[in-house]
C-alpha cells in the first residue's frame, strides 16, 4: 500500500474553510460529535466464539496529561485519542497567571492505524469549532422540544465566545437579542470590532450589542442575564462573572460553562449547580470530576451528572422532555472532539485542494 501523503493546515487555512460552511454541514459535525460522545459512555461490545469471550473498545481515550511550566507560566496539555482507523494527538499550551490571557497554542496529528502521519493541522481554531458545537447541541435539542432561545448572553470576547455566537447567529432564526458581555479590561473598540464582524456574518435579524462589565451590580447586566434563555460562558475566570442572584425563576435557561477548564477555576457560582431544578449535563463525568472547578467545588458526585452524549441520544428518541427545565452544560474539551473535527476539516481541505501536500514523508 502506497504511504499517505500528508497534508499541513494552516489556521488561516483552516479559518477559512469553517467559516465557509454552511448550515446542514455543521450539523452533520455536531451530530459526528454527539455520537462520539455517546459513544464514550457504552459498555464494551462483547461477542462469543467457542466459549472464549473478548470485548474491543471502539475508542480509546487515556486521560490528559497536564505539563506546568511554572518557570515560564504556560500550562502544556496533551491529549491523545484513538478510533480503529485514527490516531489524533492535540498539543495545546495556554498561559496562565500572571501572562495575560490569550488563545492556546498547539497542533493536532492525525494518524493512521499504522502510524503514518495523514495531517498536521493548527489547532486554534479547531478547539473553539469543536467546543461550540458540542455546547450548542443541547440549546438546539431543548429548541426542537419547544423551548423558545431569544434572547441569548454571551460572556467573552475571544474565540469560542466568537464561535458560539456564529452558530447562535446560523441555527436559530427566533433568535431577536444576543448580548454579548466583555470582561473588565475589555475595550470599547474591541468589542466593537467583534459585534460588527458578527453583525455582518448573521443570518437572520438579530440585534446584537456588547457591554463591558466587571463583575459586580449593574441594572442592565442583570435585566440581560434574568432575561436570556440561555448563557454562554466563555472565559477562563477564576472568580464568579456575575452574582448567582441575577438568575431568577422566571424562565427555563440553558447555561453552557466551557472557559473554566481547572479545578481552581469557575464562571457561575458553584451553588446554582446545586439547585435542585437544575440538571448538570458534563462531556465526560470522569474527567469533570477532577478538573472542572464548578463540579468540583459544588461537591457533585458522579450520580449528579449525566453525559451529553446519552442526554442527545434521548432528544434524537423522543426522550427529552424530561430535560426542557434549567440546565447547566460543563464542557472541560475531550480528544475526540479533536479526532472528529480534525478528520472533517482534512476531508474538506482535500475536497477544495487547499493545504500544503509533504510528499515521500513516510516511506
Amino acid at each position: 500500500m502506497a504511504a499517505p501523503v500528508p497534508l499541513i493546515l494552516t489556521h488561516t487555512t483552516i479559518t477559512a474553510l469553517l467559516t465557509s460552511l454552511p448550515a446542514p454541514a455543521i450539523h452533520n459535525i455536531i451530530t459526528s460529535l454527539t455520537s462520539s460522545l455517546h459513544a464514550l459512555t457504552q459498555p464494551l461490545s462483547t461477542s462469543t466464539c467457542n466459549r472464549t469471550l473478548s470485548s474491543t473498545p471502539t475508542l480509546i481515550q487515556p486521560p490528559r496529561q497536564t505539563l506546568q511550566n511554572n518557570a515560564s507560566n504556560y500550562t502544556t496539555l496533551i491529549m491523545p485519542c484513538s478510533t480503529p482507523n485514527l490516531t489524533c494527538i492535540k498539543s495545546v499550551t495556554l498561559p496562565t497567571p500572571p501572562n495575560p490571557a490569550s488563545p492556546p497554542n498547539g497542533v493536532i496529528t492525525l494518524q493512521d492505524a499504522t502510524g503514518r502521519l495523514l495531517a498536521l493541522l493548527n489547532a486554534e481554531e479547531v478547539t473553539a469549532f469543536r467546543t461550540a458545537c458540542v455546547s450548542i447541541a443541547l440549546l438546539l435539542g431543548r429548541i426542537r422540544y419547544g423551548l423558545a432561545a431569544t434572547k441569548v448572553v454571551v460572556f467573552g470576547a475571544g474565540k469560542q465566545a466568537k464561535w458560539i455566537s456564529r452558530l447562535l447567529l446560523k441555527f436559530i432564526p427566533a433568535l431577536k437579542h444576543l448580548v454579548i458581555i466583555g470582561r473588565e479590561g475589555s475595550t470599547r473598540d474591541k468589542m466593537e470590532t467583534f459585534v460588527r464582524k458578527l453583525r455582518r456574518a448573521a443570518e437572520f435579524k438579530t440585534e446584537i450589542y456588547w457591554r463591558i462589565y466587571d463583575g459586580g451590580e449593574d441594572s442592565e447586566v442583570q435585566a440581560d442575564v434574568g432575561e436570556a434563555d440561555a448563557i454562554f460562558c466563555c472565559t477562563p475566570s477564576t472568580v464568579k462573572l456575575f452574582p448567582v442572584e441575577f438568575l431568577t425563576d422566571e424562565r427555563k435557561r440553558y447555561i453552557s460553562l466551557i472557559g473554566s477548564y481547572k479545578p481552581h477555576m469557575k464562571e457561575i457560582s458553584p451553588s446554582y449547580l446545586r439547585r435542585d431544578s437544575v440538571t448538570v449535563v458534563v462531556d465526560s463525568i470522569e474527567t469533570c470530576l477532577v478538573e472542572a472547578g464548578e463540579v468540583i467545588q459544588a461537591g457533585l458526585k458522579a450520580d449528579d451528572l449525566l453525559n451529553i452524549g446519552s442526554v442527545i441520544s434521548d432528544f434524537d428518541n423522543g426522550l427529552g422532555e424530561k430535560y426542557l427545565g434549567d440546565m447547566v452544560f460543563k464542557c472541560v474539551g475531550l480528544a475526540i472532539m479533536d479526532l472528529v473535527v480534525a478528520d472533517e476539516i482534512v476531508k474538506l481541505a482535500r475536497l477544495h485542494m487547499v493545504g500544503v501536500e509533504v510528499p515521500g514523508f513516510s516511506s
